[in-house]
């Protein structure tokens, strides 16, 4: 089995990660476990929307340019939204 290093693959890393830090160095008020709920539901969508593109397109250089296309999309919205 080929291992492919893709950009969502990396951002879930990044997300497992805060995840197990948000539950390791819990806060007082129980804020940081709410946070890593969202955190967990961001982890699915990145997970679910790698093994789509990895269906869609065989090629990992087209594999990478859609990701990264799709991140950088992802990240716009989210800047819109929260001008409006």
């Amino acid at each position: 089995m080929k291992l492919k290093l893709t950009p969502l693959n990396i951002l879930s890393a990044g997300l497992i990660t805060a995840i197990v830090y948000l539950f390791i160095f819990p806060d007082e008020y129980g804020w940081r476990k709410l946070g890593a709920i969202s955190l967990g539901l961001m982890f699915a969508c990145t997970v679910i929307s790698d093994i789509i593109f990895r269906f869609f397109f065989k090629d990992l250089k087209r594999i990478w340019i859609v990701e990264v296309v799709f991140l950088i999309f992802a990240a716009v919205l989210i800047i819109i939204l929260q001008k409006i």
